[in-house]
Protein backbone atom coordinates (compact mmCIF):
# COMPACT_ATOMS: atom_id res chain seq x y z
CA UNK A 1 0.00 0.00 0.00
CA UNK A 2 1.31 3.51 -0.72
CA UNK A 3 2.25 6.34 1.73
CA UNK A 4 -0.87 7.42 3.29
CA UNK A 5 -2.47 10.53 2.63
CA UNK A 6 -1.49 14.43 3.63
CA UNK A 7 -4.06 16.71 5.14
CA UNK A 8 -5.81 17.74 2.13
CA UNK A 9 -7.07 21.03 3.80
CA UNK A 10 -10.23 21.76 5.49
CA UNK A 11 -13.33 19.35 5.22
CA UNK A 12 -15.65 22.01 3.81
CA UNK A 13 -13.38 23.67 1.20
CA UNK A 14 -15.80 24.50 -1.70
CA UNK A 15 -18.81 24.80 0.06
CA UNK A 16 -20.65 27.95 -0.57
CA UNK A 17 -23.02 29.15 2.09
CA UNK A 18 -25.38 32.35 1.92
CA UNK A 19 -25.76 33.53 5.73
CA UNK A 20 -28.80 35.39 6.73
CA UNK A 21 -28.91 34.57 10.55
CA UNK A 22 -28.63 36.55 13.32
CA UNK A 23 -28.47 36.75 17.22
CA UNK A 24 -26.47 33.47 18.21
CA UNK A 25 -28.34 30.18 17.07
CA UNK A 26 -27.70 30.95 13.29
CA UNK A 27 -24.57 32.62 13.86
CA UNK A 28 -23.32 29.75 15.58
CA UNK A 29 -23.61 27.07 12.76
CA UNK A 30 -22.80 29.43 10.50
CA UNK A 31 -19.47 30.20 12.26
CA UNK A 32 -19.03 26.67 12.55
CA UNK A 33 -19.25 25.48 8.98
CA UNK A 34 -16.80 28.49 8.27
CA UNK A 35 -14.36 26.94 10.47
CA UNK A 36 -14.27 24.03 8.64
CA UNK A 37 -13.77 25.77 5.35
CA UNK A 38 -16.63 26.80 4.00
CA UNK A 39 -17.01 30.37 2.12
CA UNK A 40 -19.82 31.86 4.44
CA UNK A 41 -21.38 34.96 2.84
CA UNK A 42 -23.42 36.62 5.60
CA UNK A 43 -26.43 39.29 3.82
CA UNK A 44 -26.75 42.12 6.29
CA UNK A 45 -28.84 45.07 6.60
CA UNK A 46 -27.84 48.71 7.29
CA UNK A 47 -30.93 49.48 8.41
CA UNK A 48 -31.69 46.65 10.96
CA UNK A 49 -28.40 45.35 11.79
CA UNK A 50 -27.64 42.26 13.21
CA UNK A 51 -28.52 42.09 17.14
CA UNK A 52 -24.80 40.92 17.59
CA UNK A 53 -23.47 44.34 15.93
CA UNK A 54 -25.51 46.22 18.85
CA UNK A 55 -26.46 49.98 18.21
CA UNK A 56 -25.04 52.32 15.64
CA UNK A 57 -25.05 54.78 19.19
CA UNK A 58 -25.55 52.96 22.22
CA UNK A 59 -27.10 54.65 24.76
CA UNK A 60 -25.58 55.70 28.41
CA UNK A 61 -24.96 52.47 30.25
CA UNK A 62 -25.34 50.23 26.87
CA UNK A 63 -24.46 46.72 28.70
CA UNK A 64 -23.01 45.04 25.72
CA UNK A 65 -19.29 44.42 25.95
CA UNK A 66 -16.87 46.11 23.66
CA UNK A 67 -13.12 46.11 23.93
CA UNK A 68 -11.43 48.63 26.99
CA UNK A 69 -15.55 49.25 27.66
CA UNK A 70 -15.58 51.65 25.10
CA UNK A 71 -18.06 51.65 21.74
CA UNK A 72 -15.42 53.58 19.85
CA UNK A 73 -16.21 55.83 16.71
CA UNK A 74 -17.69 52.15 15.16
CA UNK A 75 -19.63 50.21 17.71
CA UNK A 76 -21.17 47.64 15.04
CA UNK A 77 -17.85 46.60 14.18
CA UNK A 78 -16.67 46.30 17.91
CA UNK A 79 -19.35 44.26 20.15
CA UNK A 80 -18.38 41.35 21.84
CA UNK A 81 -21.12 39.41 20.35
CA UNK A 82 -20.48 40.25 16.66
CA UNK A 83 -16.42 39.31 16.66
CA UNK A 84 -17.00 36.25 18.22
CA UNK A 85 -19.83 34.90 16.20
CA UNK A 86 -19.31 36.38 12.95
CA UNK A 87 -15.54 35.33 12.63
CA UNK A 88 -14.71 34.05 9.61
CA UNK A 89 -17.05 35.39 7.58
CA UNK A 90 -17.67 37.58 4.83
CA UNK A 91 -20.57 40.43 4.96
CA UNK A 92 -22.49 42.45 2.43
CA UNK A 93 -25.10 44.50 2.95
CA UNK A 94 -28.15 44.65 1.07
CA UNK A 95 -31.55 45.64 1.48
CA UNK A 96 -33.90 42.88 0.51
CA UNK A 97 -37.01 45.08 0.65
CA UNK A 98 -36.02 46.66 -2.85
CA UNK A 99 -36.70 44.87 -6.10
CA UNK A 100 -32.55 44.86 -6.79
CA UNK A 101 -31.85 43.75 -3.65
CA UNK A 102 -34.15 40.91 -4.03
CA UNK A 103 -32.34 40.39 -7.73
CA UNK A 104 -29.02 40.10 -6.22
CA UNK A 105 -30.10 37.86 -3.47
CA UNK A 106 -31.35 35.05 -5.74
CA UNK A 107 -28.46 35.99 -8.21
CA UNK A 108 -26.05 34.83 -4.72
CA UNK A 109 -28.28 31.91 -4.30
CA UNK A 110 -27.88 30.69 -7.74
CA UNK A 111 -23.88 30.40 -7.12
CA UNK A 112 -24.56 29.12 -3.36
CA UNK A 113 -24.71 25.48 -1.86
CA UNK A 114 -26.62 26.38 1.20
CA UNK A 115 -28.77 29.17 2.78
CA UNK A 116 -29.12 29.16 6.53
CA UNK A 117 -31.27 31.87 8.19
CA UNK A 118 -33.63 32.37 11.65
CA UNK A 119 -35.85 34.81 10.95
CA UNK A 120 -39.68 34.30 12.50
CA UNK A 121 -40.98 31.81 10.05
CA UNK A 122 -43.01 33.40 7.36
CA UNK A 123 -40.36 36.44 7.43
CA UNK A 124 -38.84 35.33 4.23
CA UNK A 125 -42.15 34.25 2.45
CA UNK A 126 -43.25 37.66 2.96
CA UNK A 127 -40.15 39.18 1.33
CA UNK A 128 -40.80 36.39 -1.92
CA UNK A 129 -37.59 35.01 -0.83
CA UNK A 130 -38.86 31.85 0.99
CA UNK A 131 -37.64 28.16 0.42
CA UNK A 132 -40.08 28.07 -2.48
CA UNK A 133 -38.77 31.11 -4.54
CA UNK A 134 -35.34 30.10 -3.44
CA UNK A 135 -35.26 26.57 -4.70
CA UNK A 136 -37.31 27.58 -8.37
CA UNK A 137 -33.47 29.78 -8.77
CA UNK A 138 -31.43 26.91 -7.68
CA UNK A 139 -33.25 23.76 -6.99
CA UNK A 140 -30.06 22.54 -5.55
CA UNK A 141 -29.24 24.44 -2.98
CA UNK A 142 -30.02 23.33 0.92
CA UNK A 143 -32.34 25.92 2.53
CA UNK A 144 -32.08 25.40 6.85
CA UNK A 145 -34.36 26.90 8.28
CA UNK A 146 -34.00 27.57 11.94
CA UNK A 147 -37.00 29.09 13.78
CA UNK A 148 -38.19 29.25 17.40
CA UNK A 149 -41.23 27.19 16.54
CA UNK A 150 -40.84 25.56 13.26
CA UNK A 151 -42.18 26.28 10.30
CA UNK A 152 -45.77 24.89 10.82
CA UNK A 153 -48.00 24.57 13.76
CA UNK A 154 -50.51 27.11 15.32
CA UNK A 155 -47.61 29.13 16.97
CA UNK A 156 -45.44 29.44 13.72
CA UNK A 157 -45.01 33.25 13.85
CA UNK A 158 -43.92 32.91 17.71
CA UNK A 159 -40.79 35.17 18.01
CA UNK A 160 -38.20 33.87 21.07
CA UNK A 161 -34.59 34.33 22.39
CA UNK A 162 -32.76 31.42 23.41
CA UNK A 163 -34.09 32.84 27.47
CA UNK A 164 -37.96 32.25 26.51
CA UNK A 165 -37.78 28.80 24.82
CA UNK A 166 -35.78 27.64 27.92
CA UNK A 167 -39.00 27.93 29.63
CA UNK A 168 -41.56 26.95 26.88
CA UNK A 169 -39.83 23.64 26.03
CA UNK A 170 -39.97 23.11 29.45
CA UNK A 171 -36.22 23.15 30.88
CA UNK A 172 -36.64 25.79 33.04
CA UNK A 173 -39.67 23.81 34.44
CA UNK A 174 -36.09 21.71 35.90
CA UNK A 175 -33.42 24.33 36.85
CA UNK A 176 -33.62 26.10 39.82
CA UNK A 177 -33.87 25.77 43.76
CA UNK A 178 -36.31 23.18 44.98
CA UNK A 179 -39.64 24.78 45.73
CA UNK A 180 -38.50 27.75 44.20
CA UNK A 181 -39.61 29.50 40.62
CA UNK A 182 -37.77 28.49 37.55
CA UNK A 183 -34.29 30.28 37.19
CA UNK A 184 -33.29 31.11 33.65
CA UNK A 185 -29.50 30.26 32.44
CA UNK A 186 -28.68 33.91 31.50
CA UNK A 187 -26.50 32.17 28.14
CA UNK A 188 -29.14 32.07 25.79
CA UNK A 189 -28.55 28.31 26.32
CA UNK A 190 -30.67 26.91 23.94
CA UNK A 191 -29.07 28.73 21.58
CA UNK A 192 -25.63 27.12 20.63
CA UNK A 193 -27.42 23.87 21.00
CA UNK A 194 -29.53 24.63 18.29
CA UNK A 195 -26.33 26.25 16.21
CA UNK A 196 -24.31 23.30 16.88
CA UNK A 197 -27.20 20.66 15.66
CA UNK A 198 -27.95 22.48 12.71
CA UNK A 199 -24.35 22.13 11.71
CA UNK A 200 -25.32 18.25 12.33
CA UNK A 201 -28.74 18.03 10.26
CA UNK A 202 -26.89 20.16 7.06
CA UNK A 203 -24.75 17.52 6.56
CA UNK A 204 -27.48 15.10 6.64
CA UNK A 205 -28.78 17.28 3.32
CA UNK A 206 -25.71 17.38 1.61
CA UNK A 207 -25.17 13.38 1.90
CA UNK A 208 -29.36 13.23 0.22
CA UNK A 209 -27.94 16.09 -2.01
CA UNK A 210 -24.95 14.08 -3.48
CA UNK A 211 -27.20 11.03 -3.90
CA UNK A 212 -30.16 12.62 -5.49
CA UNK A 213 -28.49 16.10 -6.82
CA UNK A 214 -31.22 17.78 -5.36
CA UNK A 215 -31.41 20.40 -2.40
CA UNK A 216 -34.22 20.74 0.47
CA UNK A 217 -35.21 22.54 3.01
CA UNK A 218 -34.35 21.67 6.65
CA UNK A 219 -37.03 22.78 8.84
CA UNK A 220 -35.30 23.26 12.72
CA UNK A 221 -37.50 23.92 15.80
CA UNK A 222 -35.53 25.90 18.55
CA UNK A 223 -38.02 24.73 20.74
CA UNK A 224 -38.23 21.09 19.68
CA UNK A 225 -34.44 20.75 20.45
CA UNK A 226 -34.15 22.23 23.76
CA UNK A 227 -37.25 20.14 24.77
CA UNK A 228 -35.08 17.08 23.38
CA UNK A 229 -32.82 17.38 26.55
CA UNK A 230 -35.54 16.52 28.48
CA UNK A 231 -36.32 12.62 27.42
CA UNK A 232 -35.90 11.55 30.84
CA UNK A 233 -38.68 13.76 32.59
CA UNK A 234 -41.35 13.27 29.51
CA UNK A 235 -40.31 9.45 29.59
CA UNK A 236 -41.10 9.46 34.15
CA UNK A 237 -44.37 11.41 33.24
CA UNK A 238 -45.52 9.00 30.26
CA UNK A 239 -44.92 6.11 31.80
CA UNK A 240 -45.09 7.38 35.58
CA UNK A 241 -47.10 9.95 35.54
CA UNK A 242 -44.82 11.97 37.80
CA UNK A 243 -44.06 15.98 37.29
CA UNK A 244 -39.98 16.36 37.10
CA UNK A 245 -39.20 19.68 39.36
CA UNK A 246 -36.65 21.41 40.07
CA UNK A 247 -34.15 20.17 42.58
CA UNK A 248 -31.54 22.50 42.92
CA UNK A 249 -28.08 21.12 42.98
CA UNK A 250 -29.22 17.59 44.12
CA UNK A 251 -30.07 14.47 41.43
CA UNK A 252 -32.29 11.72 41.71
CA UNK A 253 -30.15 9.11 40.36
CA UNK A 254 -26.85 10.30 42.05
CA UNK A 255 -25.52 11.68 45.57
CA UNK A 256 -23.61 12.67 46.23
CA UNK A 257 -24.06 15.60 43.84
CA UNK A 258 -23.84 19.24 43.87
CA UNK A 259 -20.81 21.99 44.02
CA UNK A 260 -18.51 22.13 46.79
CA UNK A 261 -16.61 25.37 47.99
CA UNK A 262 -13.06 25.09 47.52
CA UNK A 263 -9.69 26.80 49.18
CA UNK A 264 -10.08 30.36 48.23
CA UNK A 265 -12.35 33.22 46.91
CA UNK A 266 -15.72 31.91 45.66
CA UNK A 267 -13.68 28.52 44.38
CA UNK A 268 -16.06 25.40 43.72
CA UNK A 269 -15.67 22.11 42.45
CA UNK A 270 -18.84 19.62 40.77
CA UNK A 271 -19.10 16.02 42.24
CA UNK A 272 -21.50 13.60 40.68
CA UNK A 273 -21.42 9.86 41.60
CA UNK A 274 -23.53 7.60 39.65
CA UNK A 275 -22.25 4.14 41.28
CA UNK A 276 -21.24 2.33 43.96
CA UNK A 277 -17.13 2.20 42.59
CA UNK A 278 -17.75 6.28 42.24
CA UNK A 279 -18.22 6.00 45.87
CA UNK A 280 -16.30 4.16 47.51
CA UNK A 281 -13.37 5.67 45.49
CA UNK A 282 -14.58 9.12 46.82
CA UNK A 283 -14.44 7.77 50.67
CA UNK A 284 -10.91 5.99 50.17
CA UNK A 285 -9.57 10.12 48.50
CA UNK A 286 -10.80 11.91 51.20
CA UNK A 287 -9.50 9.66 53.76
CA UNK A 288 -12.41 8.25 55.36
CA UNK A 289 -13.15 4.87 54.00
CA UNK A 290 -15.03 3.94 56.98
CA UNK A 291 -17.73 6.42 55.35
CA UNK A 292 -18.14 3.15 52.74
CA UNK A 293 -20.20 0.93 55.61
CA UNK A 294 -21.58 3.95 56.94
CA UNK A 295 -25.34 3.00 57.40
CA UNK A 296 -26.13 6.35 56.37
CA UNK A 297 -24.67 6.28 53.40
CA UNK A 298 -24.76 2.90 52.59
CA UNK A 299 -26.47 2.85 49.25
CA UNK A 300 -27.53 5.54 46.91
CA UNK A 301 -31.20 6.47 48.86
CA UNK A 302 -29.95 6.68 52.11
CA UNK A 303 -26.66 9.15 50.59
CA UNK A 304 -30.00 10.88 49.20
CA UNK A 305 -32.03 10.94 52.45
CA UNK A 306 -28.55 11.99 53.88
CA UNK A 307 -26.99 14.33 52.22
CA UNK A 308 -26.84 17.70 53.72
CA UNK A 309 -24.89 16.00 56.54
CA UNK A 310 -22.47 13.99 53.50
CA UNK A 311 -22.44 17.37 51.89
CA UNK A 312 -21.04 18.75 55.03
CA UNK A 313 -18.43 15.91 55.40
CA UNK A 314 -17.36 16.03 51.93
CA UNK A 315 -17.42 20.35 51.95
CA UNK A 316 -14.69 19.71 54.89
CA UNK A 317 -12.12 17.89 52.66
CA UNK A 318 -13.05 20.58 49.66
CA UNK A 319 -12.32 23.22 51.62
CA UNK A 320 -8.50 23.20 52.38
CA UNK A 321 -7.65 22.11 48.33
CA UNK A 322 -7.60 23.86 45.28
CA UNK A 323 -10.51 23.15 42.79
CA UNK A 324 -7.59 21.85 40.44
CA UNK A 325 -6.77 19.88 42.93
CA UNK A 326 -10.13 18.59 44.11
CA UNK A 327 -10.57 17.39 40.86
CA UNK A 328 -7.43 15.64 40.13
CA UNK A 329 -7.67 13.62 43.19
CA UNK A 330 -10.93 12.46 42.75
CA UNK A 331 -10.48 11.56 39.10
CA UNK A 332 -7.33 9.50 39.98
CA UNK A 333 -10.23 7.79 42.04
CA UNK A 334 -12.48 7.13 39.15
CA UNK A 335 -14.58 10.08 40.39
CA UNK A 336 -16.50 12.09 38.19
CA UNK A 337 -15.38 15.74 39.52
CA UNK A 338 -14.72 19.07 37.79
CA UNK A 339 -13.23 22.60 38.60
CA UNK A 340 -15.60 25.28 38.35
CA UNK A 341 -13.56 27.52 36.10
CA UNK A 342 -14.32 31.45 35.83
CA UNK A 343 -13.78 32.63 32.96
CA UNK A 344 -10.26 34.25 33.60
CA UNK A 345 -9.56 30.69 33.92
CA UNK A 346 -10.96 28.78 31.01
CA UNK A 347 -8.88 31.04 29.00
CA UNK A 348 -5.89 29.63 30.49
CA UNK A 349 -6.67 25.81 31.11
CA UNK A 350 -4.03 24.07 30.27
CA UNK A 351 -5.96 21.32 28.86
CA UNK A 352 -8.08 23.34 26.36
CA UNK A 353 -4.76 24.74 25.32
CA UNK A 354 -3.11 21.61 24.56
CA UNK A 355 -6.10 20.84 22.18
CA UNK A 356 -5.69 24.09 20.11
CA UNK A 357 -8.99 24.70 21.23
CA UNK A 358 -7.86 28.56 21.30
CA UNK A 359 -6.84 31.07 18.48
CA UNK A 360 -6.03 34.18 19.40
CA UNK A 361 -7.53 37.39 17.18
CA UNK A 362 -6.20 40.49 15.59
CA UNK A 363 -8.89 42.63 14.99
CA UNK A 364 -8.18 45.49 13.65
CA UNK A 365 -11.50 47.80 15.43
CA UNK A 366 -11.98 45.45 18.37
CA UNK A 367 -7.84 44.69 19.08
CA UNK A 368 -6.41 41.20 20.23
CA UNK A 369 -8.61 38.43 22.01
CA UNK A 370 -9.20 34.99 22.52
CA UNK A 371 -10.94 33.41 20.30
CA UNK A 372 -13.06 29.80 20.43
CA UNK A 373 -12.90 27.60 17.38
CA UNK A 374 -14.97 24.22 16.83
CA UNK A 375 -15.23 21.45 19.43
CA UNK A 376 -14.05 18.72 17.50
CA UNK A 377 -10.79 17.88 15.50
CA UNK A 378 -10.65 15.81 12.15
CA UNK A 379 -7.24 14.21 12.15
CA UNK A 380 -6.98 14.21 8.42
CA UNK A 381 -8.76 18.13 7.44
CA UNK A 382 -7.66 20.61 9.57
CA UNK A 383 -10.12 23.75 10.66
CA UNK A 384 -9.45 27.46 9.58
CA UNK A 385 -7.83 29.43 11.67
CA UNK A 386 -9.59 31.96 13.19
CA UNK A 387 -10.23 35.27 11.17
CA UNK A 388 -11.34 38.39 12.38
CA UNK A 389 -14.98 39.38 11.87
CA UNK A 390 -15.73 41.57 9.18
CA UNK A 391 -16.70 45.50 9.18
CA UNK A 392 -20.37 45.97 8.01
CA UNK A 393 -20.29 45.76 4.35
CA UNK A 394 -16.83 45.13 4.30
CA UNK A 395 -16.52 42.89 1.61
CA UNK A 396 -19.22 44.45 -0.99
CA UNK A 397 -17.14 44.97 -3.27
CA UNK A 398 -15.24 41.24 -3.57
CA UNK A 399 -18.99 39.31 -3.86
CA UNK A 400 -20.73 41.85 -6.20
CA UNK A 401 -17.89 42.29 -8.60
CA UNK A 402 -15.88 39.08 -7.77
CA UNK A 403 -18.83 36.27 -8.07
CA UNK A 404 -21.92 38.78 -9.53
CA UNK A 405 -19.59 40.32 -11.78
CA UNK A 406 -21.02 43.83 -11.44
CA UNK A 407 -18.86 47.16 -12.37
CA UNK A 408 -17.56 49.79 -9.65
CA UNK A 409 -20.10 52.05 -11.12
CA UNK A 410 -22.96 49.51 -10.35
CA UNK A 411 -21.79 48.91 -7.21
CA UNK A 412 -21.45 52.53 -6.52
CA UNK A 413 -25.18 52.92 -7.53
CA UNK A 414 -25.75 50.61 -5.37
CA UNK A 415 -24.58 52.11 -2.58
CA UNK A 416 -26.00 55.43 -3.33
CA UNK A 417 -29.73 54.48 -3.78
CA UNK A 418 -29.19 52.66 -0.06
CA UNK A 419 -29.53 49.32 -1.69
CA UNK A 420 -26.21 48.30 -0.27
CA UNK A 421 -23.46 50.49 2.52
CA UNK A 422 -21.11 50.47 4.76
CA UNK A 423 -22.10 51.98 7.85
CA UNK A 424 -25.93 51.97 9.58
CA UNK A 425 -29.09 54.04 8.38
CA UNK A 426 -30.25 56.56 10.67
CA UNK A 427 -32.11 54.60 13.77
CA UNK A 428 -30.38 51.51 13.29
Amino acid sequence: MGAERNEIGPALDGLRVLDLTQVAAGPYSTMLLAFMGAEVIKVESCSRMDINRGRARPAPGDTRVYPGGEPGERPWNRAAHHVHRNINKLSVTLDLSAPRGKELFLDLARICDVLVENYRASVMDRLGLGYDAVSQANPQLIYVKISSQGDSGPERDYGSLGSTLEQTAGLASVTGYEGGPPLMTNETYPDPVVGILAFGALMAALRRRRATGRGCLVDLSQREVTSMLLGEAFLDYSANGRVAGTMGNRHWDMSPHGVYPCLGDDMWAAISVSAEDEWLGLCRCIGQPQLASDSRFQDLESRRRNQAELDQIISTWTLERDHYQVMHMLQAHGVPAGAVLKANETLADPHLEDRGFWDVVDHPEAGTYKQTTTPWILSKNPRLPAIAAAGLGEHNFQVFNGLLGLSPGEIDDLVESGIAGYTPSDGA
